[in-house]
């Protein structure tokens, strides 16, 4: 999470200073078109470029053509379902959401994100919304925060628990030494991050040193790039902690809990989504799925594909094939894209319904007025 984003030091404090929120400028409609015509741009080089070198689009048709309406569902009811535990770690770290409210502001922060990429926007309008249903400003702003950092250290521990589900099931002698590799580097990140987390909100001295060490590598790198006026690193790791160091100590155990349940919830749609389209489980265990799909986490907490358009498709579909090998390849492509229309597409069409309904008698999305006035405390 960006400090373009969050707290005071973005450079939009409300007038008065007296409060913190997200005073992200919100993209113009031009460059907010550009966005979006880079998802498409993306998905058309991946879909009628990549994809069909490999891929016969005639046998993905019909594997959807034979799913059965018991079939639509139940993939329905289990997407619905993940939308829902998704949704719950806003619940836990907001602290003032209902369940429900919990599943719309994840469905509003995946949707926006997906249709119009690049930058924190998609979190700012998720924090007025909730400053909207009545959320206090501070419980909005170190809530949505928090949401970004443990969202990511849930996807940083699926290799972890990929890792022990493989070697329970025996499959340890059919990983390759890359996947061993991001797996590594996937796990010592989740737990060097977790500590360093835990040290920072739990000891004054490891934040002091955090914070001044942190400030001089900045400070050093300015003078090698010959800038200057660069970030306080020791003022943005103090108020994080003061920001969010009360809600970690509270709810961090339980974010982390729903967040990872968040995470294989999703890897059950993908496995439910291979098995009805036709790809056995001889050919593809829970297992192995699971392996894949925390691998995928892991590559794309780096934003690689604008929006996380079209690039996890072909990560998923690389890695499923090349265990269930080539003869499968169509039907784990058909079983990948059903997933992703739950995972990755309904939300944009249901996010921008709930944002109309959320605000009703305001600008679709809201503008910089509207921000501060609730970065202030004051009615928008």
């Amino acid at each position: 999470m960006t400090d373009d984003a969050f707290g005071p030091d973005s450079g939009g404090d409300a007038p008065d200073g007296s409060a913190t929120g997200p005073i992200t400028p919100p993209p113009s409609r031009r460059t907010a078109i550009l966005r979006t015509a880079l998802i498409v741009a993306v998905l058309l080089v991946v879909f009628l470029v990549i994809i069909p070198r490999y891929v016969d689009y005639s046998e993905v048709i019909e594997a959807f053509r034979d799913l059965t309406l018991p079939q639509v569902v139940l993939m329905t009811g289990l997407g619905a379902a993940a939308w829902f535990v998704s949704g719950q770690l806003f619940t836990v770290l907001v602290g003032f959401l209902t369940m429900l409210r919990g599943t719309e502001a994840y469905l509003i922060l995946s949707g926006i994100g997906a249709s119009i990429p690049m930058g924190p926007w998609n979190m700012a309008v998720v924090w007025v919304v909730a400053r909207g249903w009545g959320v206090p400003p501070q419980p909005a702003t170190s809530g949505i925060a928090l949401y970004g950092l443990v969202n990511t250290l849930a996807n940083l521990a699926l290799p972890l628990i990929a890792v022990v589900v493989v070697v329970a099931a025996g499959g340890a002698s059919d990983v390759n030494g890359a996947v061993l590799l991001v797996a590594g580097i996937g796990i010592v990140a989740f737990l060097g991050a977790s500590a360093l987390l835990v040290a920072i909100v739990r000891s004054d001295r490891t934040a002091d040193w955090l914070a001044g060490t942190g400030q001089r590598v900045a400070s050093w790198a300015e003078r090698r790039l010959g800038r200057t006026g660069g970030p306080d690193v020791g003022r943005s790791i103090h108020r994080f902690r003061d920001q969010v160091g009360a809600v970690l100590r509270r709810r961090g155990l339980a974010a982390m809990a729903v967040a990872i349940g968040a995470k294989l919830a999703w890897c059950v749609v993908l496995i439910v989504a291979l098995r009805v389209v036709g790809v056995p489980e001889n050919r593809l265990s829970p297992a192995a799925v699971l392996a894949v799909y925390a691998l995928v986490n892991v590559i794309t907490i780096i934003p690689i594909a604008p929006g996380g358009a079209g690039i996890p498709e072909l990560l998923y579909i690389a890695g499923l094939s090349t265990i269930a090998g080539g003869q499968w390849e169509s039907l784990i492509t058909a079983g990948v894209f059903l997933f992703r229309l739950y995972q990755w597409f309904l939300p944009i069409p249901l996010a921008w319904i709930l944002l109309k309904v959320a605000r009703r008698g305001r600008p679709l999305l809201p503008g910089t007025t509207e921000l501060r006035e609730y970065a202030r405390g004051a009615p928008a």
